[in-house]
């Protein structure tokens, strides 16, 4: 809005560039001192409220601080192990390595990789909980290999499923 005269306001739109800081969250408020509605007959201006809505992100979760995320792996990372590049919120990979016989849900941290504080120099740890991925289809290869496997650890093998007549 602008003054005429003092009279009245004429209704305008105005660009106004303002700084997000690093580590805002959801439903914070900035507050831009002298850029609100100008004052009734010639006041000072008054001050712009704007309150910050963070979209949801398809792989990260943010409680606080922290950042959460869930990291695929197969099979073959969780029984050996495996060094994983895993993707921050910054754009850049952490390699990580995770120990042999991890099991799925299994959560790591990895410290200062989250967000940082509004109004410091903390910043929150980088959570990612791995979820093993049993492959679906198999060659006969790997089949055979894997039923070699289970009968060195003493396990059943797989049974083959035969039809009602046999």
């Amino acid at each position: 809005m602008k003054n005429v005269d003092g009279k009245g306001t004429v209704r305008r739109q105005a660009k106004i560039k303002i700084k997000i800081p690093a580590g805002i969250d959801n439903d914070q408020t900035i507050v831009l001192r002298n850029e609100g509605e100008p004052g009734e007959r010639g006041g000072a201006k008054g001050d712009l409220y704007i309150t910050i809505r963070i979209r949801k992100h398809s792989i990260y979760t943010r409680k606080g601080d922290r950042v959460y995320c869930d990291i695929p792996i197969t099979y073959t990372q969780a029984t050996l192990g495996a060094e994983l590049e895993i993707p921050m919120v910054d754009g850049s990979k952490e390699k990580y390595r995770i120990p042999e016989g991890t099991q799925t849900g299994t959560s790591f941290t990895i410290r200062n990789k989250g967000f940082k504080a509004v109004n410091g120099s903390y910043q929150g740890d980088f959570v990612f909980t791995v979820q093993v991925q049993i492959p679906k289809r198999l060659t006969k290869e790997q089949r055979d290999l894997l039923e070699q496997l289970a009968k060195t650890m003493n396990e059943q093998p797989p049974v083959k499923k035969k039809g009602i007549f046999g």
